[in-house]
């Protein structure tokens, strides 16, 4: 029996259960938009960066990007769930907390950028309830992961969507990747085709806007960019031996990732780690791991760079100075257009926001 077969079979055999998924989420969907459960709608803007699957779409590297665009001109606040934190209620990241107490995703960001408020909270209305307490003078705030928490109604919503996995061609949980009907994207403002190749063809961009195009949305494309490698440990180092790699990822889809060092460093023999996505390393695991570092140099991603930080720090172990961390930038094509989007939003809702509240 060929996994072609037994993976059809699964499909089939969990189709029942993601219709009934499918028909709980319509409802509470419905709930929503006719009143019946309450949605909070706060003066201040508030940009959802989300997506409608599970797995890796980039929210994180999207919502450095929105604050890069905005950080310069505004006071923002970032809030998160904190994903498979271990910490409880509302918390403040700090660059020096673990990642089981704040979540990889948000450390990362205050690890980026440490001038700027980051938050976590499971609960998103009182989690914008406390920044606003604690910072009145906040001009936005950027919700991340948080298409599906209808509890907030963002003024802006960001909606990714991964070019290697099309939403229309997916089934809901558990049969396929789907978390939300597809008619939610009727509530994105923007839709962003992540992950793309840097050297797509107006044809397949037109393919992926036309298969949208229902939902009269604008749509933009991004691809990532790789910044160059540096040394987790305090060495500073920025050059290693790229002959023999061994890369080390626990995010949601690494084939990105394995391909890109596969560009990078075309003559390399590259051997692969995977772990699941927000994988908290354990002593077996950085064992595992450093059983390869005499005859390779380790390479990650950010977010996992933050796991091991973690795990090292705990443990008060050295970081080897040939761990290494390759950075990632999103690059959105026509980006005059996409920023420019963005900006006056903040701007039109921030001015609506002072006259509210005058």
């Amino acid at each position: 029996m060929n996994n072609r077969f037994v993976n059809k079979l699964m499909y089939l055999l969990l189709l029942p259960l993601s219709f009934i998924y499918k028909v709980v989420v319509w409802l509470r969907n419905k709930f929503y938009d006719s009143g019946l459960l309450m949605s909070y709608r706060f003066r201040i803007p508030v940009i959802s960066i989300g997506n409608i699957t599970v797995g890796g779409t980039g929210k994180t590297p999207h919502t450095e990007y929105l604050i890069d665009i905005l950080n310069k001109d505004y006071k923002l606040a970032v809030l998160s769930r904190g994903y498979k934190r271990q910490s409880k209620g509302f918390q403040y990241v700090d660059v020096n907390d673990p990642a089981t107490k704040t979540g990889d995703e948000p450390l990362q960001i205050k690890r980026k950028y440490p001038d700027v408020v980051v938050a976590v909270d499971i609960d998103r209305v009182q989690g914008i309830k406390r920044l606003q307490t604690d910072y009145p003078s906040l001009d936005l705030i950027l919700l991340d992961d948080a298409f599906q928490h209808r509890s907030v109604t963002p003024s802006l919503n960001v909606v990714l969507i991964d070019c290697n996995r099309p939403v229309r061609k997916d089934s809901m949980l558990p049969a396929g990747r789907l978390r939300d009907c597809l008619s939610s994207l009727h509530r994105a403002d923007i839709i962003v085709i992540t992950k793309c190749p840097a050297n797509m063809s107006q044809e397949e961009k037109q393919k992926h806007a036309d298969s949208l195009k229902k939902y009269n949305k604008p749509v933009y494309f991004s691809h990532f960019e790789y910044g160059k490698a540096y040394s987790l440990s305090d060495s500073g180092k920025l050059s290693f031996d790229s002959s023999k790699l061994l890369a080390v990822s626990g995010i949601a889809n690494p084939a990105v990732f394995f391909g890109q060092l596969e560009t990078q460093y075309p003559k390399a023999d590259i051997e692969t780690i995977v772990f699941p996505d927000h994988h908290v390393f354990s002593s077996e695991d950085i064992r595992r791991i450093l059983g390869k570092a005499d005859s390779h140099t380790i390479v990650t991603t950010e977010k996992d760079s933050v796991r091991l930080i973690a795990y090292f720090r705990k443990s008060k172990e050295q970081i080897p100075e040939n761990i290494f961390c390759i950075p990632i930038e999103v690059k959105i094509d026509n980006s005059r257009s996409f920023n420019t989007n963005i900006t006056d939003h903040v701007q039109k809702n921030k001015e609506n926001s002072s006259f509210y509240q005058n």
